[in-house]
């Protein structure tokens, strides 16, 4: 009977070169064979570990894709795992750490007696690495230390029967060598040869019974240990399911926290956006409000000015104008003193040419008389200029008049768009102060931000005009 190991180990991975030395520097395998394609990359490999083989084959388009996955493509399960036997869990523990296999049952006292862990490889399989020897049922320290290939790889029942076999071949070749003697013997010796035979054969039959039940003995032994295994296997992948489960709900959590996270990050800043908004609408209003009120001072000074320049040349041209109507009227008078002199003179002439009835006094009282016309006629044009002028002084008054009236009606509509203006940066103010108590505690308000007290527009128009005066 044969005692080389008909069982290898197969497993899939993405990049086999790559799984293939990590193996080998994590676990401890050793290359046997690898095989490698037409662009040089290794595509199949073949690994050993004491008396066992691995087989490395590549993740590809295949007949058995439909029957495997990958654990990354069934949220990191694995349906199966193997066993390595090794004769220091705690340096073998160590040696994969530090090659950075995933720890996920931390190493520990076992129930039979070992000391085992288990870990992920870097595509996420599943390896269990322990120093109970399920063929001995005890610590395999001696067995992972043989070499590999040195004839004793069989497992130990073989090795047993194989024991029995060559016990009995002997007992066999004895009693053949006895037989085969037998006939050189004397007819005395005949009754020896027949109890010899028979406790030969007692012998052999006892050993082969012994034999036998050790044998038993030893598969109810290997039976028991193999059903406690899998009992702890079970219990394993039971616990690794606890485990699994226990993982993604930290996981889902995680992800719920951190979504929860980036909406309160993004209403914060959203809130922070519109607080910046509004500030800066608070800032262009204030600068506006500044803008406008400067330019509306500005403005209000020079209508001011315009309106104290027109009252004053009004009032200038009503006082010349009082003037010439003050000298138009002493030169009516006076020339009406000198129409009515001329008068009494030409009657004194008259009256003189009738008592003396002379030419001359005629010629004279005819030039008297021209005179006295021209000088009314004179006197009436002064009059009406003066007249015209006097009108013309009471139109420029009216329009100074209507200009300071314009002038009023204008500041009155600038104080109205004042009033609208601070209005609005009211209502700004208060839509700022809802968003920051909404977003947080609200900046202390500046002086510059405060709105002033709208100034009454009597108060304003007694202002305007005061200075005006």
């Amino acid at each position: 009977m044969s005692t080389v190991p008909n069982l290898a180990a197969a497993m899939r991975y993405r990049d086999v070169a790559r799984a293939s030395d990590w193996l080998c520097a994590a676990f401890g395998f050793q290359k046997h064979f690898a095989a490698t394609g037409e662009t040089g990359a290794v595509t199949y490999a073949q690994l050993t570990f004491g008396d066992a083989m691995l087989m490395l084959a590549p993740v590809r388009d295949s007949a058995v894709d439909t029957y495997m996955k990958q654990p990354d493509e069934i949220g990191g399960a694995e349906t199966q795992s193997c066993y390595l036997l090794v004769g220091d869990a705690d340096a073998h523990y160590a040696q994969a750490r530090a090659a950075g296999a995933e720890i996920i049952l931390d190493i520990q006292d076992d129930d039979f007696g070992g000391r085992s862990y288990s870990c992920r490889d870097p595509e996420g399989h599943i390896w269990n690495f322990g120093t109970y020897d399920p063929w001995r049922g005890g610590r395999g320290a001696d067995r992972q230390a043989r070499p590999a290939g040195d004839g004793s790889r069989g497992p130990r029942r073989w090795a047993a029967l194989v024991g029995l076999a060559i016990v009995v071949a002997f007992a066999l070749a004895a009693a053949a060598m006895y037989g085969a003697l037998s006939p050189l013997h004397t007819v005395g010796s005949a009754t020896r040869q027949e109890p010899d035979q028979r406790m030969l054969e007692a012998v052999a039959k006892e050993a082969e019974e012994r034999t036998a039940q050790a044998a038993q003995e030893r598969l109810s032994t290997e039976q028991t240990a193999r059903q406690a295994a899998e009992a702890a296997a079970r219990e394993a992948r039971e616990q690794l399911g606890r485990e699994r489960m226990a993982k993604e709900t930290a996981e889902r959590a995680a992800e719920q926290s951190g979504k929860r996270l980036a909406e309160e990050r993004h209403a914060r800043e959203a809130a922070e956006h519109s607080v910046r908004e509004a500030r800066a609408e608070v800032e262009r209003a204030r600068n506006t409000r500044e803008d406008g009120a400067d330019r509306t001072a500005r403005e209000n000074r020079e209508q001011v000015g315009r309106e104290r320049a027109a009252k004053e040349a009004a009032e200038r041209a009503a006082e010349q104008a009082a003037k010439r109507l003050a000298e138009e009227q002493r030169a009516r008078e006076a020339a009406e003193t000198s129409v009515r002199e001329a008068r009494l003179e030409l009657e004194r002439m008259r009256n003189a040419a009738m008592d003396a009835g002379t030419d001359r006094a005629a010629v004279e009282l005819r030039a008297q008389l021209d005179r006295e016309r021209a000088a009314k006629a004179a006197a009436e044009r002064a009059a009406e200029q003066a007249t015209q002028r006097a009108d013309e002084q009471q139109s420029a008054r009216e329009a100074a008049e209507k200009t300071v009236k314009e002038a009023r009606e204008q500041l009155a509509r600038e104080q109205g768009s004042r009033n609208a203006a601070w209005k609005a940066v009211s209502q700004l103010r208060r839509q700022l102060s809802q968003v920051q108590s909404a977003s947080g505690p609200a900046p202390e308000a500046s002086p510059e931000t405060e709105t002033p007290k709208a100034v009454p527009k009597q108060k304003y128009k007694q202002k305007a005009k005061a200075q005006a005066e």
